[in-house]
């Protein structure tokens, strides 16, 4: 099982309107859960889920300026994106 951890932020993004309104949804409706550290992690999924997750992050954030209300000059600043081997529990 694998799951994707994802942190962001972004240049000119004022009251981080574009993370908070477009990008934080976009992740919760894919199943990342906000954690205590800003970042977002999906639960255990299979590989195959886990690399669908990451291809569909990776392609909401390429653009900010597809969302109409946010900063022409918006661009990303930082990505951590980890795809984590999530070992099962031993009984």
């Amino acid at each position: 099982m694998w799951r994707v951890i994802v942190r962001i932020s972004y240049f000119r993004d004022v009251g981080s309107g574009l993370r908070n309104n477009h990008v934080v949804p976009f992740f919760t409706a894919l199943g990342l859960q906000n954690t205590a550290t800003g970042t977002f992690e999906s639960p255990a999924v299979d590989r195959i889920h886990a690399a669908n997750q990451l291809s569909q992050v990776l392609q909401a954030i390429a653009n900010p300026q597809q969302f109409g209300d946010v900063d022409p000059q918006a661009a990303l600043k930082h990505l951590w994106v980890y795809i984590d081997r999530v070992e099962a529990a031993s009984a």
